[in-house]
């Protein structure tokens, strides 16, 4: 344990850039810390750090040595938390990365439940649609969707964004609902499209197998949550990832149409560096979240059984 503990006076040395300000967070003195250092540099028979009145940086030893350090002190906490996480509510700062989308629509509406059941827990969404670089930007976990590329993160699957097609009461009343893929090309729909200029195609799980259907829509959007607050709206009908309208749907701001046709979707996965211990803070936040899609990403309709792969994609005019 002494060892440990000159490992730790050592680290917040370094980060601290004094042992003046070392000493003040780990309530000892300069000396103290001092004399922990200098012991930990016998035993280990290295310098590690070049010591003079204005100035203290380390020896190419101690760089080694605290990079290491480092991960060992990280790892010994982890591995505390994880071992009290059920008898101990999880504390301190927690920062996932997620897709603008999905934050806004799926999570930031339902963050009450994770505060009042994780009150200690600080939450900092970094949100953007451009995957981040987990260990670079100091993320602890991430909410992706889609296939992975990047094999140096553990993934757990956590569900699918599955597609309804909604529309307004408004709407619905004004238009009637649409029964059947073919219908489609009736009414006045509302669909995504990329920065590249290519519209999103829709999908259908239909008796027969997956469909795809290049929609010829009346109004595009290039912002999905704007494409959402268009169909409230009754301009329109669309077809959305059911977590992003569940709010919605909940308030009776639009309704599902054409339940029978419900696809499976994309998947959706938390991410986070590989390490040997989860923190608590992770723990809990990736049980809440997989709660979170088991509850609301379920549209609870009867879905036909799947037979056959993906058909190819049709074209529906206006």
């Amino acid at each position: 344990m002494e060892d440990f503990a000159a490992i730790s006076a050592f680290v917040r040395v370094v980060e601290a850039k004094s042992f003046a300000a070392a000493a003040t967070q780990l309530g000892m003195t300069p000396s103290g810390v001092s004399r922990a250092v200098s012991r930990l540099e016998e035993r280990l028979g290295a310098r590690l750090l070049f010591r003079s009145t204005r100035s203290l940086r380390l020896t190419d030893d101690g760089a080694a040595f605290h990079a290491r350090c480092k991960e060992i002190l990280a790892d010994l906490t982890e591995a505390t938390e994880a071992l009290n996480y059920a008898t101990r509510k999880p504390t301190g700062k927690l920062r996932v990365g997620i897709s603008l989308a999905v934050g806004r629509a799926a999570i930031i509406p339902r963050l009450d439940e994770f505060e009042q059941r994780y009150p200690d827990i600080r939450l900092e969404l970094s949100m953007t649609d451009s995957p981040a670089d987990l260990n670079e930007e100091g993320i602890d976990c991430a909410i992706r969707v889609g296939e992975l590329e990047d094999s140096s993160l553990i993934a757990r699957k956590i569900g699918y964004l599955r597609n309804v097609v909604c529309a307004s009461p408004d709407y619905l009343r004004k238009y009637g609902a649409p029964q059947s893929i073919d219908d489609l090309k009736q009414h006045r729909c509302i669909n995504y499209v990329y920065p590249n200029g290519r519209q999103r195609q829709w999908q259908f799980d239909t008796p027969s197998g997956q469909v795809g259907v290049d929609i010829d829509a009346h109004l595009l959007i290039n912002d999905g949550e704007s494409v959402i607050q268009a169909v409230s709206a009754g301009l329109g009908i669309t077809q959305a990832p059911h977590m992003l309208v569940a709010c919605m749907l909940d308030k009776g701001m639009i309704e599902l149409v054409m339940a029978d046709t419900i696809s499976t979707g994309k998947p959706v996965w938390i991410v986070y560096p590989q390490k040997k211990h989860l923190s608590a803070r992770v723990q809990a936040f990736i049980e809440w979240v997989r709660e979170l899609f088991e509850r609301t990403n379920e549209p609870g309709l009867k879905k036909p059984p799947m037979a056959k792969p993906v058909a190819p994609a049709q074209r529906l005019s206006a």
